[in-house]
């Protein structure tokens, strides 16, 4: 087929949204021919990978929107990227109109960003449109906003406001309604997509994260024979942010300290959260237990994780976390909160799913899984394979394929 995909953000040197997009166009185009949508920032990148023979024949590209450097504070970059995002979607219309002329398209498919709140206006185009997987209707619990910094506090109490807006949105409404199919992250998203088309026909679940299988196999060899001596090796990364839990876990830390546990906590990541984090670690008396680091890449980054014992990240918003695939695929014991992406990404069978509840009682359960863990080791080897096996079979590029391609072939077929 020839697919016209949206895709603002798609990077294979990148992670989060960056990830998302590339690994999508990868495993699309090996059976289609694809023209690409994407932003005017990733051009420069678009180029490398095409020096490097990283772009396949049947892979276009073509730019659109505008962009500026990225503001030095990591909150407003975060807001200048949907401030992007917004001014790309009402760019890429008449761009795709000309394409779809000269090339004739089968269907239209919306990849990133992952997000319901914005309306892509590619269902105008007149072929069938599939949109997502899309997310992004997780709720961050009020109880626990004092958990965050002021900064992150207040960013949380406007997302819930540009939520109850973008219900509102003709344009949202309008993408959502008239999409022969979309695909839903979760349940949350799931709920609030049904409501908005009016019914759950044209609806699947299907997590926007996966993986090939060379990079499963290159996680997962450090699954079989971890060690599991010495002090508790425990890791998190991402862009931290204040929904991250961080400051749950924090918490939960000092906790097992007190209770005699040895252990090393490893943030490898940057973000708006991490002064803040920085502090609390301090106030806790941490400093020694906590390692604040740069973003780890590449075969530093999988080694890291054949070395990690328990993936502690109990994040109270998430939609299909990347790192947390990588980590269970190379034998991490996932510690979540039971929510979101996470929420469906783990099972008793290979990890622990903290409900979300109040600040002290989240703080509990975490600290109970953290002394369980260091006191039966046996536990790490055990939940870790079982993590990485899950992740390997349920969450395949091939599985990934399969549906998207039923999808096509339904819309294909409902065409008038």
């Amino acid at each position: 087929m020839k697919i016209l995909v949206s895709a603002i953000a798609c990077s294979p040197y990148q992670g989060s949204e960056n990830y998302v997009g590339w690994s999508a166009l990868m495993a699309l185009a090996r059976e289609h021919e694809l023209w690409v949508l994407t932003g005017r920032r990733g051009e420069a990148e678009m180029q490398r990978a095409a020096a490097e023979g990283l772009v396949p024949a049947n892979l276009h590209f073509v730019f659109a929107g505008e962009c500026q450097p990225w503001h030095p504070n990591r909150m407003r970059a975060r807001l200048q990227s949907w401030q992007e995002y917004l001014q790309f979607s009402r760019a890429i219309l008449p761009l795709a109109r000309s394409l779809h002329a000269a090339e004739k398209f089968d269907v239209v498919h919306h990849v990133t960003y992952v997000t319901w709140r914005v309306g892509s206006p590619l269902w105008q185009l007149g072929v069938p449109f599939v949109f997502g997987p899309i997310g992004g209707n997780e709720h961050f619990p009020l109880p626990l906003l004092p958990l965050l910094s002021p900064v992150a506090g207040a960013f949380e109490l406007a997302r819930m406001a540009s939520n109850v807006v973008s219900r509102l949105s003709p344009r949202v409404r309008r993408s959502l309604r008239a999409a022969a199919h979309v695909f839903v992250a979760n349940a949350e998203t799931e709920q609030l997509v049904t409501a908005l088309r009016g019914s759950g026909a044209g609806i699947s679940r299907l997590m926007a994260t996966f993986h090939s299988a060379d990079k499963a196999a290159g996680f997962s060899r450090f699954a079989a024979d971890k060690p599991v001596t010495g002090p508790l090796r425990l890791f998190a990364a991402g862009n931290m942010e204040g929904r991250k839990g961080v400051a749950l876990a924090l918490e939960a830390l000092a906790l097992a300290k007190e209770s005699g546990v040895a252990f090393q906590y490893r943030l490898g990541a940057h973000g708006p959260e991490i002064a803040y984090l920085k502090k609390l670690t301090a106030r806790l008396g941490l400093e020694s237990e906590v390692l604040f680091g740069d973003s780890l890449r590449g075969e530093d980054y999988q080694r890291e994780l054949g070395a990690t014992h328990v993936y502690l990240l109990p994040s109270l918003r998430d939609n299909a976390p990347v790192t947390l695939t990588e980590a269970m695929l190379a034998g991490c014991v996932p510690v979540v909160a039971d929510s979101g992406g996470p929420g469906i990404m783990v099972n008793d069978a290979c990890g622990y799913l903290i409900p979300v509840h109040h600040r002290r009682q989240m703080v509990a359960e975490l600290t109970d899984v953290i002394i369980t863990i260091d006191r039966d080791r046996s536990i790490i080897r055990e939940k870790g394979q079982a993590a990485s096996q899950r992740i390997a079979a349920e969450f395949s590029e091939e599985n990934y394929r399969r549906q998207i391609n039923v999808v096509y072939q339904s819309v294909l077929t409902k065409k008038p």
